[in-house]
């Protein structure tokens, strides 16, 4: 049962898994000086561990009071195991609008990694679906510089996926630089993964004879050899990308 008491702020841990890896600077500014003006309205959530206390909910809060130098908050204080510590902070985080992809993606790689869940047990525990865990999981599994991206809004996450489908990282680490700066949409993203998945495998042209039932040639359907999976298809039902080796360099113009 809860019992509400002031904690020194010495003894508050952040938590081990974090919703948020960063907290609006305008935001913990008006914060503060809410606090600083009525103090504290509602108190913060900690769960007793040993001697220490870790921050469940409130932690914006908590970090404010230690910027104005308070020497103890207002909480109520739980004793939890760490798993029902987890619901309870998923339910204060996972509610806001101001969680981005890639905060939402490290708590769930992490929540996995932690208490080897698997994906459906942990839709089950966030109330989503298995398929938003397997979206985020991609997310997690993105290097750095297009989890970056995706943070500060450079391009949508549908770009993001479309240029983790280029072969090499050196290719990848390239587009999505210029991802970055021409802020590509979608379309542009899908249009650079499949010319540089498409010219690593040759282009392979061939006819086929469509005879009628007297064996007379009726049409001739060229066939070309695809550039990614390498099947065979025919050129008239064939998605084609024609471009001048000069234009295959990334530009605002692929957008």
């Amino acid at each position: 049962m809860a019992t509400l008491a002031d904690i020194s702020l010495d003894l508050v841990d952040d938590p081990e898994i974090q919703m948020r890896s960063e907290l609006d600077t305008a935001e913990l500014d008006e914060l503060m000086t809410s606090m600083r003006e009525v103090g504290l309205i509602e108190p913060v959530v900690l769960n007793k561990k040993g001697d220490r206390f870790e921050v469940i909910a409130g932690h914006r809060r908590v970090r404010a009071a230690r910027l104005l130098q308070w020497p103890v908050i207002s909480a109520k204080v739980e004793e939890m195991g760490d798993e029902q510590a987890l619901a309870l902070r998923i339910a204060e985080n996972l509610t806001r609008t101001d969680v981005d992809p890639v905060d939402e993606a490290t708590f769930v790689g992490e929540v996995m990694l932690r208490y080897k869940k698997s994906e459906r047990e942990v839709a089950e525990l966030l109330k989503r679906s298995v398929q938003w865990v397997k979206d985020r999981l991609e997310i997690f599994q993105m290097p750095p510089s297009i989890q970056q991206h995706l943070k500060y809004k450079k391009y949508p996450l549908g770009a993001a996926y479309w240029l983790m489908q280029i072969p090499t990282e050196n290719e990848r680490e390239y587009y999505a630089n210029w991802a970055a700066i021409y802020s590509v949409s979608v379309a542009g993203a899908k249009q650079w993964a499949l010319l540089a998945r498409a010219r690593r495998t040759p282009f392979v042209a061939g006819e086929v004879e469509i005879r009628d039932e007297r064996g007379v040639v009726q049409v001739v359907r060229k066939v070309v050899s695809c550039g990614i999976c390498r099947k065979d298809v025919f050129l008239d039902e064939a998605d084609s990308i024609w471009i001048h080796p000069p234009c295959a360099t990334p530009s605002k113009s692929l957008d």
